[in-house]
């Protein structure tokens, strides 16, 4: 057998190692950033809005100087989300370049009080939050989202033409004429065990999705299992495992500055 010398044996790794670190080098190169600051119209950094990216299920918050950062982004437009209570939520499309670090500035509206201040309960002010809360999840969770945007997209209809197409899920019919959602995928083997379905943060036991209208959702979550069903949704002791289905329902400042489209002779919100 033929010993390699020991200065071999070093250049070798030593070349190994370089490789690895080229190899390395190349990947963040094929990589770039985000980078942006957020402020309000007045130009007052806004801190804590969340700024996301929900096809890449990232997620981060801005700082007490309304600064952001999304790092390690694949090469391509992606669609950016701000959002914060009380402004109106911000869209747009973003191409991130490879190796580049884009800096950005956002601008929020606030969204007008049009309500007396006496007249806003602790609940709706809730509501509000919930609904920011749906949209956190929406971009960083683990379970299956459809937002209004999705909603208005393809209007009409029940709760349960939104999700035909989403695997894993099959509908039955009701005996009100509806649909309802099971998931046979769960832990107890069976097909037709019903989800539990919560609305605005409260369990509704015996629902099904058809039993709430469409065009009164702002939102709908849908998980399978209790392995991927957030902590606040978990459905407690003598409760199946059939899943968890949430829906939010449109808070009335957002029915009341809902802009109205005409098709097909209807003003739809």
């Amino acid at each position: 057998m033929r010993v390699l010398p020991a200065v071999s044996c070093r250049v070798g790794l030593i070349s190994l190692v370089g490789l690895l670190a080229l190899g390395t080098t190349s990947a963040r190169a094929q990589q770039g950033a985000l980078r942006g600051i957020v402020r309000d119209s007045a130009g007052a950094p806004i801190r804590d809005a969340d700024v996301g990216i929900v096809a890449l299920r990232r997620l981060t918050r801005t700082d007490e100087h309304g600064r952001f950062a999304l790092t390690k982004l694949p090469p391509g437009n992606v669609d950016l989300s701000v959002r914060r209570l009380s402004y109106e939520p911000h869209h747009r499309s973003v191409l991130v370049v490879a190796g580049s670090q884009d800096s950005l500035r956002v601008t929020l509206i606030a969204i007008p009080a049009l309500l007396n201040p006496v007249n806003v309960t602790k609940g709706e002010i809730r509501q509000r939050e919930n609904i920011e809360d749906f949209y956190r999840r929406m971009t960083g969770g683990l379970g299956q989202y459809i937002s209004r945007d999705e909603i208005e997209k393809r209007w009409g209809g029940n709760p349960s033409d939104m999700i035909r197409t989403i695997p894993g899920v099959r509908l039955v019919r009701t005996a009100t004429g509806g649909y309802g959602v099971r998931f046979p995928n769960t832990s107890l083997g069976r097909s037709d065990c019903a989800p539990m379905i919560w609305i605005d943060g409260q369990k509704a036991p015996g629902l099904e999705i058809d039993g709430i209208t469409l065009g009164d959702l702002e939102g709908i979550e849908l998980y399978k299992g209790p392995s991927t069903t957030p902590l606040q949704f978990s459905q407690g002791q003598g409760s199946n495992n059939c899943g968890t289905i949430v829906m939010w329902s449109r808070p009335p400042q957002y029915q009341k500055t809902a802009r109205y489209r005409e098709k097909d002779g209807e003003r739809k919100p």
